[in-house]
C-alpha cells in the first residue's frame, strides 16, 4: 500500500471534525509517525497533506485562513466522474485542475516572452472554461516567432519587414507557428496517449511541442518519449518543477503580471530538460486551419490576432 492510501486510511482517526480545532502540519506529522514510523521524511508527508487537501474525496481538508488541517465533511457528488481528473493517483477537483492548467499556460507564456516569442492561448485563457484533458484538433496555445528589428524598444518591438519579405520570396513563412500541448505530468502508462494527442493537435502548425511541468525522473518514461519524439518529429520538454513547488506558485493572473525580474525568481525553481527537438514541417496546413477557424472560436480569434499584428507591424500581447 502506498503512502497516499495509508494516509487515507489513518487520517480519519487522527483529524478533528471541527475546523476550529485544526491540527498544524508539525503536529499532524508527529501523530502520523506514531502510526507509520519514520519511513517518510517531513517534506514528503507535508507534500502529501497538501495534495490530498485539494482532493474533495480525501479525508483531509485545510483551513481557509491560517494554518492547520481537519477532517473533511463528506459531500455528495453528482454527475459521475465527469468533473474529476486523475493525477498521480489522486483525483483532483475540476476547478483545481483547471487552475493548475491555467497556471502552467501562464508559466510557459512568460517563458516564451523571454525568448521574444508571442503566445496565443487556444485553451486555458483566463475567464474561460479550460478543457483540462485537452483537444485532439487544436493545441493549448500557439507561439508566433517573428523577425524583430534589432535595437527595437523592448516594450514595443517592431517587425523586420525586410527579413520577412525575404523569407516569403524564398518560399519560407513570414512567421513560424508552433503548436504547444501542456501537461502537468505524465506516466509510463499514459505517455503514448498524451503524445499522440499532442501530435494530432499540432499537426497543422509548422512545428509541435509537448511541454510537461514536472521533472522526468523515470528513465523508462524518458526513453519512451524520446523514441516517439524522434520517430514523429514532436518536440518534448520538461520544465523540471516539482509539483509541490508548482502548486505554491502565484496564480495565472499574477504570473502574467510579473516583471521579468520577478519572474526570474520563479524560474529558479525549474530544471528544464529537453527530451527531443521538434522537426519543422514544410508549410502550415492551411486547409485544416481554415476548417478549425470555423469550428473553434479561439482559432478564429488567433487568426484575427495574427492579422492585426501584421497590420500594426508589431507583435501583439494578448
Amino acid at each position: 500500500m502506498n503512502l497516499r492510501e495509508q494516509l487515507r486510511n489513518i487520517l480519519p482517526e487522527i483529524l478533528p471534525h471541527d475546523p476550529e480545532e485544526a491540527i498544524k502540519g508539525t503536529e499532524l506529522i508527529r501523530l502520523v509517525r506514531l502510526r507509520l514510523g519514520d519511513d517518510y521524511s517531513d517534506a514528503t508527508l507535508r507534500y502529501h497533506f497538501s495534495i490530498l487537501s485539494y482532493d474533495s474525496s480525501s479525508p483531509i481538508a485545510k483551513v481557509d485562513q491560517g494554518q492547520g488541517y481537519y477532517q473533511r465533511i463528506k459531500k455528495s457528488v453528482h454527475g459521475g466522474d465527469g468533473g474529476r481528473l486523475p493525477f498521480d493517483g489522486v483525483e483532483l477537483d475540476e476547478d483545481y485542475a483547471q487552475a493548475r492548467h491555467q497556471r502552467l499556460a501562464a508559466l510557459y507564456e512568460k517563458i516564451c516572452l523571454q525568448r521574444a516569442q508571442f503566445a496565443f492561448l487556444l485553451n486555458a485563457g483566463l475567464g474561460t472554461t479550460t478543457e483540462v484533458k485537452g483537444h485532439w484538433d487544436i493545441p493549448d496555445l500557439v507561439t508566433a516567432h517573428w523577425d524583430i528589428e534589432s535595437g527595437s524598444d523592448e516594450g514595443s518591438p517592431r517587425f523586420d519587414f525586410g527579413m520577412m519579405h525575404l523569407r516569403r520570396h524564398l518560399g519560407g513563412p513570414e512567421t513560424c507557428l508552433i503548436g504547444v500541448k501542456l501537461k502537468t505530468g505524465l506516466t509510463l502508462e499514459n505517455c503514448a496517449a498524451e503524445f499522440f494527442q499532442a501530435l494530432s493537435a499540432t499537426r497543422w502548425t509548422l512545428m509541435g511541442e509537448l511541454v510537461i511541468a514536472e521533472p522526468m525522473n523515470d528513465e523508462a518514461l524518458v526513453e519512451a518519449l524520446r523514441s516517439l519524439g524522434h520517430q514523429f518529429g514532436l518536440g518534448i520538454i520538461s520544465l523540471g518543477i516539482q509539483m509541490d513547488q508548482f502548486d505554491d506558485l502565484p496564480s495565472a493572473r499574477e504570473l502574467r503580471a510579473m516583471s521579468m525580474d520577478q519572474f526570474e525568481r520563479v524560474q529558479e525553481k525549474m530544471r528544464p530538460q529537453r527530451i527531443t527537438i521538434a522537426s519543422p514541417r514544410h508549410r502550415i496546413d492551411w486547409q485544416t486551419l481554415s476548417a478549425l477557424r470555423k469550428k473553434h472560436e479561439s482559432v478564429a480569434n488567433m487568426v484575427r490576432w495574427l492579422s492585426d499584428c501584421l497590420e500594426r507591424g508589431q507583435p501583439g500581447f494578448v
